[in-house]
């Protein structure tokens, strides 16, 4: 056994170093999300209301669920956390305001300008918080389109990848189920501004495999020289007395002879082939995506 892990010690290190990280990250995570209790200071907002579902593609209980999730997210972030579903065209709405918009960007036009209209902010009036506005309705370009709009401490927080990698999270369930793709969001959201990213460092999926190939060629370096297991049976190892009985024997030439013969050809030849075949007013930041 004690051989065995000498050959694999490293493997087993780097696998309880992992683990302890793993956990130890877990357990701040938790620890800070216990701590984190802030306090609304915005009584100026038009509404208490935080999930919009115009376009109806949530159930009254899936409604119900978020406002709870996102009642118990503001306080762990300090920001408003709303979300707003649509099914209309935004183009008349959005170049009233922005003429020269393009129509990628009408929902960012909307959740500008009723983040403003409605004072959100958990801080004050167009202060910190996130919304998040999915537009049912197909624009003149022929695409879903979607924003996720951040002001205030969310605006500090958000790079242009931190966004990407928060609406792609959503984009994976949001047409086969919308609720489950809105509860990403919120929780995303959540885990973004508790610090989980790790300086805004998205780890790539193919992450676990390099760290695997990484161990194999590490592990193999430092045990190249002892490839070779141990002889564990000798000439002698199975032999009465560990003394070996080498039996004598030999080969006599005496005599050679030597006969010929013409072997016949043929003057035919042969072929072959093959083939081959081929083959607004305020400050605010935010991103946006389409289907």
């Amino acid at each position: 056994m004690k051989e065995y892990f000498r050959y694999f010690k490293w493997i087993y290190i780097i696998l309880a170093a992992v683990a302890v990280l793993t956990i130890g990250l877990h357990a701040g995570h938790w620890g800070l999300a216990k701590m984190a209790d802030y306090q609304r200071t915005n009584g100026s907002c038009a509404t208490e209301e935080r999930v919009f579902d115009y376009a109806g593609v949530l159930s009254d209980k899936e409604e119900n669920k978020l406002r709870k999730l996102i009642a118990k997210r503001e306080k762990q972030t300090g920001c408003d956390i709303v979300l707003v579903t649509l099914d209309e065209p935004l183009e008349e709405y959005a170049r009233a305001i922005e003429p020269n918009v393009v129509s990628s960007e009408f929902v960012r036009v909307y959740a500008e300008r009723q983040w403003e209209e409605l004072g959100f902010g958990y801080d004050k009036p167009d202060g910190d918080g996130v919304m998040l506005v999915d537009n049912w309705s197909r624009e003149d370009d022929g695409r879903i389109h979607t924003w996720f709009c951040t002001t205030g401490r969310a605006f500090d927080a958000y790079y242009t990848d931190d966004i990407d990698h928060l609406l792609d999270n959503v984009y994976r369930y949001v047409e086969d189920d919308p609720y489950r793709a809105y509860k990403t969001y919120v929780n995303d959201f959540y885990h973004d501004m508790m610090g989980w990213r790790l300086f805004h460092l998205n780890l790539p999926g193919f992450l676990p495999w390099l760290i695997g190939f990484v161990t194999c060629v590490i592990f193999m370096f430092l045990n190249w020289s002892s490839k070779e297991g141990k002889k564990t049976t000798t000439a002698t190892t199975y032999v009465a007395g560990r003394q070996p009985d080498f039996r004598v024997s030999e080969d006599r030439f005496l005599r050679k002879t030597v006969t010929k013969h013409k072997i016949q050809t043929s003057s035919s030849g042969g072929h072959g082939g093959g083939h081959s075949h081929g083959g607004g007013g305020g400050h605010h930041g935010g991103g946006g995506h389409s289907r």
